[in-house]
């Protein structure tokens, strides 16, 4: 067992105490006032009503302070616990989207946030006050048995109540989340071509499409919330029933002179004491039944997306890139993109990837980089495993550029600096080795210039960015994904020097190109996939087929 889970434990165990020692000073109270009402108001002395009523006010005090104890420990448990599931929970819907499936992670913050909810709610604190249960049954059986009884059948009642709550809603709770995970992939995906949808006039008919499966969706919780509601309302009906029934129960018990007549208010505080956080359970349905289901969607989202258990480097292996007996296949469909791929790119060298569209190539990166698992094989980069290797480790050893050259909020130097605390000199030194130095100084304010999404940058600005990006850290290995889409013959000539000057200082680059002869000064090999996972390597001085 971890440190963390350990320290955990241990605040559980805490909060368990305050909560028996909370409901032990509580439990002072209605026998206190019962002493008031079968000794003071026979002896009429006042200094015993003195001293129960200072005892009372010291229990009540030390209640509420043993209580503010536990709801500050339970809230600092809650906000540990919550961000702790909001990290996991990331990196897992990250880890899914990139092996293909993007919709596991849609409703992923969504999801912490509702259990977050549930952490910082009063459903922790309610489920801890029910051991007032035991302790308040066992002082009612003390006073008389038929008191126990009584409070046993209707605690029992609201223990059924809170059941069938579970069971009756549990269905439809988790199909109302499976609806919203459909009807925000559903909408994400068209929204995200809104300025085609605008041109054409296409958002009306896309909202008329979209719009019955989000009723479907709201009808589904509005059902579930219909149910909780009137099992709720049996809840505090039951509650009032257990105070009546306590009160009669005690009258009958005083004409027979099996109790006395203080015991009849004690009896019904004390059976208060055992009901209402059950009764408070079920009032709070809304957030342990949509909580327990969010907490069920992100531990099936976390083990899916697991990270693969770390390897030690192999010191043995040669330097550069290693692949071996590589396999890359489509999760969701089966379909085979390559087969047993063996190469070895040593530092200083340039290979091109090419095939048709659909073939694999991004994928193929994807592999190599270690970012989306393989389905066979292995990809090794100076003896360390791509996927297998923490990403703090093998991550800042890769540089990346995308399609789209997609940039971050932040200034030109944050993005270059991939985000981190690296001095300003080495993302200019970067700047420099990707030919982007001048093309950044002609920005309005240079390296602090703003290059998000929504920053106005040009395509040849954000991609002058994300190749310096790239250069970053004088990565080993140096990945490329169509880098001259887009680019004028100025642009071209700026990365073909850039990708020249990773290949001088030692870096194995590999690069994505429908256009592979535009490399072929600088290229030292091509990879051309083919149809069914066939591959095809070419050389000046040699040439291997699969």
């Amino acid at each position: 067992m971890s440190t963390a889970q350990l320290r955990v434990l241990g605040l559980g165990a805490l909060a368990l105490a305050l909560s028996v020692a909370v409901q032990g000073a509580m439990l002072a109270a209605p026998l206190l006032t019962m002493h008031v009402y079968d000794g003071v108001l026979s002896s009429r002395s006042v200094d015993t009503l003195v001293v129960l009523a200072g005892a009372w006010l010291l229990a009540i005090l030390l209640g509420g302070l043993l209580r503010g104890l536990r709801a500050a420990l339970l809230s600092a448990m809650a906000e540990r616990l919550a961000r702790r599931l909001q990290f996991q929970t990331i990196g897992a819907a990250l880890r899914r989207a990139l092996a293909g499936d993007r919709t596991a992670g849609l409703l992923a913050l969504s999801d912490a946030a509702e259990v977050r909810r549930m952490l910082g709610g009063s459903t922790l604190s309610d489920a801890l006050d029910l051991v007032a249960l035991p302790a308040a049954l066992f002082v009612l059986f003390l006073l008389h048995p038929l008191y126990g009884w009584t409070a046993l059948l209707f605690c029992l009642l609201l223990g059924l109540l809170g059941a069938l709550a579970d069971r009756t809603t549990r269905g439809t709770v988790r199909r109302a989340g499976a609806l919203q995970a459909r009807v925000t992939a559903d909408l994400a995906g068209r929204l995200r071509q809104s300025e085609l949808l605008d041109c054409l006039g296409m958002l009306p008919a896309v909202l008329r499409r979209w719009q019955p499966r989000y009723l479907e969706m709201l009808e589904a919780q509005d059902a579930a919330q219909r149910r909780a509601r009137a099992l709720s309302g049996l809840a505090d009906f039951t509650q009032q029933m257990l105070l009546l029934a306590m009160a009669g129960v005690g009258a009958w018990l005083v004409t027979r002179n099996a109790a006395s007549a203080g015991s009849i208010l004690a009896a019904s505080l004390l059976a208060g004491m055992a009901a209402a956080p059950g009764a408070r359970l079920v009032g709070a349905w809304r957030d342990w039944a949509f909580g327990a289901a969010a907490l069920g969607r992100l531990r099936e989202t976390i083990a899916g997306g697991r990270a693969p258990a770390t390897a030690a480097p192999q010191p043995g292996a040669p330097r550069g890139l290693r692949v071996t007996g590589l396999g890359i296949e489509v999760p969701a469909t089966g379909q085979v993109l390559l087969r047993n791929l063996d190469l070895h790119l040593p530092p200083g060298e340039l290979l091109v990837v090419a095939g048709a569209n659909g073939a694999g190539k991004t994928s193929l990166l994807r592999a190599l980089m270690g970012i989306a698992p393989p389905s066979a094989g292995q990809v090794l980069l100076d003896g360390q495993d791509t996927t297998r290797t923490p990403r703090r480790v093998v991550g800042p050893r890769i540089g990346y550029l995308p399609q789209g050259s997609m940039l971050l909020e932040g200034s030109v130097l944050e993005n270059i600096a991939r985000l981190g605390e690296a001095p300003a000199a080495a993302a200019i030194a970067a700047a420099r080795e990707a030919g982007a130095h001048e093309a950044i100084g002609r920005l309005p304010e240079g390296y602090g210039s703003a290059a998000g999404p929504n920053a106005g940058l040009s395509g040849g600005q954000r991609q002058a960015v994300a190749t310096a990006r790239a250069m970053f850290g004088a990565p080993a290995l140096l990945v490329l994904d169509e880098p001259e889409a887009g680019l004028d013959a100025i642009g071209l000539a700026r990365l073909q020097r850039a990708v020249a000057t990773a290949k001088a200082r030692g870096a194995a680059v590999v690069l994505v190109s429908h256009q592979p002869a535009g490399w072929a000064e600088l290229a030292d090999r091509q990879l051309r996939l083919g149809a069914d996972g066939a591959w095809e390597i070419n050389a000046r001085s040699m040439e291997t087929a699969a």
